[in-house]
């Protein structure tokens, strides 16, 4: 919408969204994996130091499948950093710390990109030049959508489903033996295939067709994401509005 807004939805406007788009999401994805190997490395364990993973390179955490996700869906996921939590000086701890790590960081990363969101948007309001308005416009368009990329990363990942980091969260408090995290060991990839394939199917949907209103919240990933990820966006951009006047 907003790379609309500048270019009257041309082609270039929309070039510019898939160049933007790609370059927000390998800001999201990678530091993500990142983070877990780094913190993992910190608890001591090196194996994603080893595997060569500690690296912005795209190409070593490249997932063809969470790539077309990310876009398809507007979230996904990148190859998963290699660890072994055996390595790790206090196990648990170090289990939970690993998990967190990457949702702190893709946070932390939507929660800087409102606040540069919000100066593009003030520095809108000042810019006399059509072009200049228009580089402004993309700027404010591109930290919108690292925002929400990071985000959508981050509530797909705390999903209490295996191997999501939130089911590692969950594992890192109880036994091996728990009934839930036995559960999801075995049947969670179908439980997440499950509601990947529920939610692809509502999109493909609604592309062809006007679907009554009731029948968008069939699509489960969608709803939970669009509610806590956009609203969690908001509740940062309304904070730094209190400090940037006509960011809201």
């Amino acid at each position: 919408m907003i790379f609309g807004i500048a270019l009257g939805n041309s082609p270039l406007s929309y070039f510019v969204y898939i160049f933007m788009s790609l370059v927000a999401a390998y800001l999201a994805i990678v530091p993500h994996e990142i983070a877990h190997g780094l913190v993992a490395l910190w608890n001591g364990d090196p194996t994603a130091k080893f595997s060569g993973r500690l690296t912005m390179n795209p190409v070593k955490h490249f997932d063809l499948i969470g790539f077309i996700m990310m876009f398809v869906m507007g979230f996904g996921y990148a190859k998963p950093v290699p660890v072994n939590p055996n390595n790790f000086r206090h196990y648990k701890r170090g289990m939970f710390a690993v998990a967190i790590a990457g949702i702190a960081t893709n946070i932390i990363f939507a929660f800087i990109s409102a606040l540069l969101y919000g100066v593009f948007a003030y520095a809108i309001n000042f810019t006399e030049s059509i072009q200049a308005a228009t580089v402004l416009v993309y700027l404010q368009g591109f930290f919108f959508l690292l925002g929400s990329i990071n985000l959508s990363l981050a509530f797909f990942n705390l999903l209490p489903i295996f191997p999501l980091d939130g089911y590692r969260m969950i594992e890192s408090f109880t036994s091996p033996y728990n009934a839930f995290c036995r559960f999801m060991r075995t049947n969670g990839r179908y439980i997440l295939y499950g509601l990947i394939g529920l939610s692809l199917i509502v999109r493909m949907a609604g592309n062809y067709a006007a679907l009554p209103p009731w029948l968008e919240y069939v699509d489960i990933l969608g709803t939970y994401r669009q509610f806590f990820a956009g609203n969690l966006w908001m509740i940062f951009v309304k904070f730094w509005g209190l400090m940037i006047p006509g960011v809201v």
